[in-house]
């Protein structure tokens, strides 16, 4: 597999000046939450909301969103902007529910499962019969180790780079979250605007939006 031709797309990132962001508001009916929505030209939509106090200052929380064509096989974001050394967010369907798989890439080959994100599967998460929605609340995928072994914080009072890969070819076995896969059809980048994803209404959105045990 060539993991190695996501370098060229994804990375050299750092440093660049963030001149425009090339996201949108976008309140999604089933939840209430008011996103920052970016969709690609592939169709795929990644979606983020903040808490009214997220810096780079102390870790923080975020609601995820993605939304993708059914037919996709499956479709992953970067939190970090490039492949390596930063959580992954894979998302997929089985055919009746929704699957993801928080990895982490040490190289650029499979990614493997990560332990420093944990998800909170909210409502506004299914299958309809033309795409699978995503919906999650997310400790970790905001802050991560970076590769010299420093913390690292998204700054959610500006803007960031993503990336995101996708590929029409199933996962190996869709209803196991540790599936392998195959490398991505393709691969992309956007400039994400944190601080307008920010909200005071984000706990309530929390709480409204947790499914009773």
């Amino acid at each position: 597999m060539k993991w190695s031709t996501v370098t060229a797309s994804v990375v050299g990132l750092a440093g660049s000046v963030l001149a425009q962001t090339d996201t949108t508001p976008f309140v999604d009916a089933d939840t209430g939450i008011t996103f920052q929505s970016y969709t690609s030209t592939d169709g795929i939509t990644y979606r983020l909301a903040l808490p009214a106090t997220a810096t780079g200052d102390a870790a923080y929380d975020v609601i995820i969103q993605v939304v993708a064509p059914i037919e996709l096989g499956w479709a992953g974001w970067a939190w970090g902007g490039a492949m390596t050394y930063n959580p992954l967010t894979l998302v997929w369907t089985d055919g009746t529910s929704v699957q993801f798989s928080p990895r982490q890439a040490l190289g650029y080959y499979l990614p493997g499962p990560y332990d420093g994100a944990t998800y909170t599967v909210l409502k506004g998460t299914g299958v309809n019969e033309t795409h699978f929605k995503f919906t999650a609340l997310c400790t970790g995928c905001a802050s991560w180790t970076d590769f010299d072994g420093n913390p690292y914080i998204l700054n959610g009072a500006g803007d960031t780079n993503f990336a995101y890969a996708f590929s029409a070819t199933p996962v190996d076995e869709p209803a196991n979250p540790d599936s392998s896969f195959s490398i991505h059809d393709n691969v992309g980048r956007w400039i994400h605007d944190l601080a307008g994803a920010r909200s005071e209404e984000f706990p309530e959105w929390v709480t409204a939006n947790t499914p009773a045990e």
